[in-house]
């Protein structure tokens, strides 16, 4: 199983299974209450998730098991999206700038290298980046429309991140399996 994405504790959860022809309910809440819930909804070829995190449907049924290998981060956004108008991702700041700093450091590494002077105007650009990036509109139509011609617009620094709640339903799901493999193990 992966580290843990976020800092919600399922310890004080109850796990309810609920399994009737077709359809298969996986409910992590507190007992005697609905805080912090999540449901996930194995029914049809889709898996949805409700509760408390928002609502996610994935264009497959994912089933928490306490044997098969987790499924990737990666790949339940991809089966997120298909088709889909659901965002996953929030723009990150952090990691643009990191990236972007490390974009420079490099061009200013290949030059030194070369034996070349950087370019005035290149500099000037990641300096403008730098001081944009912290606004996600800004930013992006500066680096983009600006970029120096060697510059690929894949090379662009531009990071997002799986949105907080969708981490936690990750957590919640592994949870689950968590628990479902401490289940198997006691048997």
């Amino acid at each position: 199983m992966k580290g843990k994405r976020t800092n919600l504790e399922f310890k004080e959860h109850e796990l309810l299974i609920t399994e009737q022809e077709g359809l298969l309910v996986h409910h992590l809440k507190k007992p005697d209450t609905n805080m912090d819930n999540i449901k996930f909804i194995n029914t049809n070829g889709i898996m949805v998730v409700t509760g408390d995190y928002g609502n996610w449907v994935f264009c497959r049924e994912f089933h928490p098991s306490a044997t098969s290998e987790q499924v990737s981060d990666g790949y339940l956004i991809e089966k997120l999206q298909i088709l889909s108008c659901q965002d996953p991702y929030d723009y990150d700041v952090d990691a643009t700038l990191l990236e972007l700093q490390n974009n420079f450091d490099n061009y200013i590494k290949d030059c030194n290298d070369s034996e070349v002077d950087p370019d005035e105007s290149v500099i000037e650009y990641f300096d403008e980046c730098i001081n944009l990036v912290y606004d996600e509109l800004d930013y992006t139509h500066y680096a983009y429309r600006e970029r120096p011609s060697f510059m690929d617009y894949d090379e662009i620094a531009y990071v997002k991140s799986p949105k907080y709640w969708l981490q936690v339903v990750f957590d919640g799901f592994e949870e689950i399996c968590r628990r479902l493999n401490e289940n198997k193990k006691s048997e």
